[in-house]
């Protein structure tokens, strides 16, 4: 078997939320996404009630699907928590820019720091509770 990519499906309350966290403080861009009607879209339209949506930035891409569209497909999601048990580690080329920049914006789970293994992270949380740790060579 040979491995051609993992991409996180994030379940979330509000895809628009979701877009304004991935696109715009991390710089991601929304390759499509898809409507209530199930109609698709090149990017994330102005208007409408959109139910999913795939962020990318380079070879990185991010899913948000809203709660009761991914409770259609997997019924045992509709009472999980949004957020999960888990982190999404991004590594990036320029975490203090980043942290200047969205310093004030985002919550912090963990303030920069380094680690024993060299590299220096910023644990940030999305809207919906996903910790997502920032992360650089120190």
């Amino acid at each position: 078997m040979s491995v051609k990519s993992l991409v996180p499906n994030l379940m979330v309350e509000d895809v628009r939320r979701s877009a304004d966290f991935w696109c715009g403080k991390l710089g991601f861009e929304t390759r499509f996404s898809v409507d209530a009607q199930r109609g698709f879209h090149d990017g994330l339209p102005a208007e409408g009630e959109i139910v999913y949506a795939q962020f990318v930035s380079g070879n990185v891409e991010v899913m948000a699907q809203r709660r009761d569209s991914i409770s259609e497909e997997l019924p045992g999601f509709a009472q999980r928590p949004t957020g999960g048990g888990f982190t999404l580690y991004v590594q990036v080329d320029d975490l203090d820019a980043l942290f200047e920049r969205l310093g004030d914006l985002v919550p912090t789970v963990k303030d920069l720091h380094v680690t024993f293994y060299g590299m220096r992270e910023w644990y940030v949380s999305d809207p919906d509770g996903v910790v997502v740790c920032l992360a650089q060579q120190a």
